[in-house]
């Protein structure tokens, strides 16, 4: 059966079996299980990845259910990754995962990290982007970082010691609305930056080329996308790895 579901893939010549167990064999970390976590965790489970760590502190409330797709009204009140677990195996029980109900943070992540090949950054403030951003860069791990906001969203590659990290991007830091207003969101935009993320960790996996040269932007109102061609700052972290 399961050959099957991943038929459409290995027809792809350049994929193949041999890429198919490349996907197979991949440990995946998802940081956020809401509006980005969920595509990226839908299409990492269907793509056969075959080890995903979900990690979030939230539980499922009614105003998720306009973007974070895995969910639906049954589920509110539910923590968001025991929820999310239960969907993606019943997608491929054979799915292997480890749940992370907490707040990511230095200590989480210092702990967890090398035991992934990639981190996916689903997450919505920055404090904890940058968390997981130096902790990759200390353990050599890429991490694929995407944020999104209204109409509007960015997606970056950070490959340890050869591409610019969020540090490069932002070598002051970003200050970060008030966790008392929540953004506006209309749910296809967190839907189309997570499905780039998931593809960004497939070619990671299968070695092709990605996003790391710079930061991809996308206008929803314009259907633009833009990539601005960053280089490493030479005082930052990322290169003292």
């Amino acid at each position: 059966m399961y050959e099957v579901l991943y038929s459409r893939q290995t027809i792809i010549k350049d994929i193949g079996q041999e890429g198919q167990q490349k996907l197979a064999d991949a440990r995946v970390l998802v940081v956020g299980c809401g509006g980005l976590g969920a595509p990226v965790l839908y299409y990492l489970t269907a793509m056969g990845i075959g080890h995903i760590g979900l990690c979030d502190n939230d539980v499922v409330s009614m105003s998720n259910l306009n973007r974070q797709v895995l969910f639906t009204t049954a589920d509110i009140g539910a923590p968001k990754t025991k929820a999310a677990d239960l969907r993606i195996k019943a997608l491929n029980p054979n799915l292997k995962t480890a749940v992370y109900q907490q707040t990511m943070d230095m200590e989480l992540a210092q702990s967890i990290i090398s035991d992934y090949d990639i981190v996916v950054d689903c997450l919505d403030n920055f404090e904890t982007r940058f968390i997981l951003n130096d902790a990759c860069i200390a353990v050599g791990k890429p991490f694929i970082h995407a944020g999104v906001d209204e109409y509007y969203g960015q997606l970056m590659t950070v490959i340890p010691g050869k591409s610019p990290c969020l540090r490069c991007l932002f070598p002051d830091g970003v200050k970060s609305k008030s966790s008392k207003i929540p953004i506006g969101l209309i749910g296809p935009v967190p839907g189309v930056l997570g499905s780039m993320q998931a593809l960004e960790a497939a070619k990671l996996i299968l070695g092709k080329q990605t996003a790391s040269d710079g930061l991809i932007t996308f206008d929803g109102i314009t259907s633009k996308m833009e990539k601005v061609k960053l280089e490493q700052n030479t005082k930052c972290i990322c290169k003292s790895q």
